[in-house]
């Protein structure tokens, strides 16, 4: 062989080996990134309300949007100012480019109906609600919500500073819901803040007290203080069938790819005392309820939370037939919970890929033949997790954890020498970045 064809060889043999490194360190897969701020919601739209109201709401907040048109112009911006003593719930509000803000010490707004208090719908966009105080009551086995966004093409909404307390059911109710049902992308909801709000004394049945579900991207849930409840406090959920389920090749339903709170941050949250052995929907015993909770979603970054007496601290599960994935946890801090103040994983004992028989149709599966999820690419670390005294370990996995950066004292590594998979039930976890 002569020089130059050696020469030529070894130059492709080399080029062959560093495809074959480069391909196996692409398989090789721990830990993921954190969400870039890209994905914030956007604010500066937010700018553009008038600091003083346009029009005052003197017994009806539903005529004072009416007026809104006549006031500013039609698709123009309108801050409408609430005192208390409107009493028109439930509210409806369809209308773009509306800011609804409450008066300082204003009385609460309330209703003797159960249902919705105030409603945001289909294709309606750039609404702010600020500064209102919200105060439910007792609703029995009926449903009530303080606040929900529902449906597809909502896009750029607030919701701040707000006082919400006292909505109690045995069945379901929230303080801030977001429902995002739309089929496509561009159906999402999307651009949503939650920030600054105070949540109490909520009896919340099978449901949160906020909540992010279904086709929903680039959201921010921060700064709230949330206390004296009886179930989860804040959830990202995916998978419950709030935008269309799918089917398979083989015929199976699935969840649909969309249905799944998406691109969104749990930052600087204060939960305390969150606990269910007050709620009937859970035959008032202490369930494994987190006061922060990730199910079924993904891209989610979680930082800065506190959480204090609780179920458990935080939960990454995975209820539904769906993957949680592409979560990170830093500089949260967890103390004095029941069980523990971490707990990742599915906590059925086999998962749904594994085993076709499991329906995954989401709108008629039941809360006990559920959690055959799987959590996939997460990194914890530099979270104070403080419960010395709990049920279980502070950190437990259950099962279909893998793709896993824990560091944490007292997490011990699993089938970490691999490439970040593992064989059908089993987690993989390493312990060191």
């Amino acid at each position: 062989m002569n020089q130059k064809k050696k020469l030529s060889t070894i130059a492709v043999s080399l080029l062959v080996l560093t495809m074959g490194s480069s391909s196996l360190q692409a398989k090789d897969k721990w830990g993921t990134p954190e969400l870039k701020d890209k994905y914030r919601p956007q604010q500066a739209w937010m700018q553009k309300f008038s600091p003083t109201p346009d029009v005052i709401a003197n017994t009806s907040i539903a005529q004072a949007i009416e007026s809104c048109d006549e006031v500013v112009g039609k698709n123009r911006y309108c801050t409408i100012e609430v005192n208390g003593d409107e009493t028109d719930f439930p509210l409806e509000i369809f209308r773009s480019k509306t800011k609804i803000v409450g008066t300082e010490d204003m009385e609460a707004l309330t209703s003797n109906q159960s249902g919705i208090f105030i409603y945001i719908g289909d294709k309606t966009q750039q609404v702010i609600l600020e500064g209102l105080n919200l105060q439910g009551h007792s609703a029995g086995d009926d449903e009530i919500y303080g606040i929900v966004v529902e449906g597809s093409k909502i896009k750029k909404i607030a919701i701040l500073n707000n006082h919400i307390h006292h909505f109690d059911s045995n069945s379901d109710a929230h303080g801030i819901a977001v429902y995002g049902t739309g089929a496509t992308g561009k159906n999402s909801i999307s651009h949503v803040l939650i920030k600054g709000n105070e949540v109490h004394d909520m009896r919340t049945g099978s449901s949160e007290s906020i909540v992010i579900n279904g086709n929903v991207q680039r959201w921010e849930i921060s700064e709230n203080d949330v206390y004296d409840v009886n179930n989860i406090a804040i959830d990202a959920i995916g998978g419950e069938g709030t935008s269309p389920a799918r089917q398979d090749k083989k015929g199976r339903i699935l969840p649909g790819k969309l249905d799944a709170a998406r691109f969104g941050f749990i930052e600087n949250n204060y939960v305390e005392n969150m606990h269910t052995s007050d709620n009937p929907a859970y035959g008032n015993t202490e369930s494994w309820a987190a006061a922060i909770y990730v199910d079924g979603a993904h891209h989610v970054h979680i930082e800065g939370n506190e959480v204090v007496n609780a179920a458990w601290g935080y939960e990454i599960g995975a209820e539904n037939c769906v993957v949680s994935r592409h979560i990170t946890m830093l500089n949260n801090k967890s103390e004095d919970t029941y069980y523990g103040d971490l707990v990742l994983g599915g906590y059925a004992s086999t998962g749904f890929k594994a085993d076709k028989s499991i329906n995954c149709n989401p709108n008629n599966t039941e809360d006990a033949n559920e959690g055959h999820g799987y959590v996939k690419f997460l990194t914890i670390k530099n979270n104070s997790f403080n419960t010395s005294t709990g049920e279980q370990n502070s950190v437990t996995l259950q099962n279909r954890t893998t793709n896993a950066v824990i560091v944490q004292e007292g997490v011990e590594a699993v089938n970490e020498t691999g490439n970040g998979s593992a064989k059908g039930d089993e987690n993989a976890v390493r312990v060191v970045e």
